[in-house]
């Protein structure tokens, strides 16, 4: 028996047992906290997808072709339950991954918010907060009853701060000759992917103070004037796509009488005009639908506030050496068909919607003419010799949008009076997370 007492063999592996208690339980409570931390990184991953989604959202509405019909909160609420992540009432959105049933005491909230500032910056911003409460388990032997669990993400929603005034929708920007352009308050961009998506070709080269972009690139025949063409963008949607395509569906029987007159009048004063090529007056004034092919030849002098459509394949030469000096009717004339795209024809001054020709359309004059207005041709390219500096009103809406440029004369450009008149510019929003 006493040896038995002072026997001390066996008391290591006590001391161990006693030492793997709190041992135990601290390797236990760091895998609750392990899961706490999977956690919020899946509530990160929800709040980045639902803070991106939101904004792709606000980045659509502001486009003029949008036609998404739900709303920021809708499509951020989306993704955060697409990632785990709803709230009480979210119960409604398509392939939605949360559980049917939160364990007891568990709650989730997610919210969508549309921020017009940012840390002290301003813009358009969507913040998406994800939140997650829970029960802790050996985590209350610390006095902690519950958990809350939180991510917080922030896209913002960028456009080009000076939108550009020439916009290539498919074909290259060209410069032929020695033509300059100057251009104060924008740029130009091509959505070609050719490499010479805008190409200089011996010519005295392009003055801009806004930045250029192509989604090809840039090419140049001697001197830096690719130094300001930003290369390799994504390209610039079509703003007036949803004009393009009421003014090809327009026929004349939306016209009053259901047929064209052949006196050249304005819409506001009469009906659909010109089934033939007509003598245009020294002063134009009003909205003129044409059908029929229009010729201005020679060395006319051509000046007034008009817009000037060309549908049902009629289209637009100018030859010569005109005096055109053209503004844009604000808000242009037209049948009723039209109303969806008033907004669209805000400072419209030629649209011409002839299909694809090698030969194309040709707005140009002598060097006192200018086109103060959008020169929309969506569907074949342009030879350009725009707008004179010395007598074009100042500032102005001097704006071109085609299938393809060819600029071949000099020429100031300026869309500050687009902006300020509400006509639809080219843009492009982009989206990227900034928390």
């Amino acid at each position: 028996m006493r040896n038995l007492l002072r026997s001390r063999r066996g008391s290591a592996a006590f001391a161990t047992v006693v030492a793997l208690v709190p041992l135990i339980g601290a390797v236990a409570l760091g895998g609750e906290a392990a899961s706490w931390y999977a956690t919020k990184q899946h509530a990160q991953n929800a709040a980045d997808a639902a803070a991106y989604s939101g904004a792709l959202k606000v980045a659509c509405a502001n486009s003029p072709t949008c036609t998404e019909t739900q709303t920021f909160e809708y499509r951020g609420k989306q993704f955060a339950a697409q990632n785990g992540f709803c709230g009480a009432s979210d119960t409604d959105y398509p392939s939605r991954t949360c559980p049917t049933s939160l364990p007891t005491g568990t709650s989730q909230s997610v919210t969508i918010a549309q921020l017009a500032t940012w840390k002290g910056n301003s813009g358009t911003y969507v913040q998406a907060t994800i939140g997650q409460t829970q029960p802790t388990y050996l985590a209350s032997v610390l006095g902690l009853s519950s958990v809350s669990i939180g991510a917080t993400a922030v896209a913002r929603v960028d456009s080009l701060a000076k939108p550009p005034c020439v916009l290539a929708l498919k074909d290259p920007i060209t410069f032929q000759g020695s033509p300059t352009v100057s251009s104060p308050s924008c740029g130009i961009a091509s959505n070609s992917t050719a490499d010479n998506a805008i190409g200089f070709k011996g010519n005295n080269g392009i003055d801009l103070d806004a930045p250029s972009y192509t989604v090809g690139g840039c090419t140049q025949t001697g001197g830096s004037q690719c130094t300001g063409v930003q290369t390799y963008q994504q390209p610039v949607p079509d703003p007036l796509s949803g004009l393009d395509a009421a003014m090809r569906a327009l026929q004349t029987s939306d016209f009053p009488n259901g047929k064209c007159g052949s006196t050249l009048t304005s819409y506001e004063t009469g009906q659909c005009y010109n089934a033939g090529n007509p003598t245009f007056p020294s002063t134009l004034s009003g909205t003129y639908y044409f059908t029929g092919n229009v010729k201005i030849n020679g060395s006319p002098t051509i000046s007034g506030t008009a817009t000037l459509i060309f549908f049902g394949g009629a289209t637009l030469t100018i030859t010569g050496s005109p005096t055109i000096q053209l503004t844009a009717v604000k808000s242009p004339a037209g049948p009723p068909v039209l109303s969806p795209i008033a907004s669209l024809m805000t400072d419209l001054l030629i649209y011409d919607g002839e299909a694809y020709s090698t030969k194309g359309v040709n707005i140009s004059g002598s060097s006192a003419s200018y086109f103060n207005g959008t020169i929309y041709v969506p569907n074949t390219p342009v030879t350009y010799a725009g707008n004179s500096g010395s007598t074009g009103p100042n500032p102005g809406c001097y704006q071109v949008i085609a299938y393809a440029v060819n600029f071949i004369g000099n020429t100031n450009l300026d869309n500050s009076k687009c902006i300020s008149d509400g006509a639809i510019t080219p843009n492009i929003q982009t989206v990227r997370l900034v928390q």
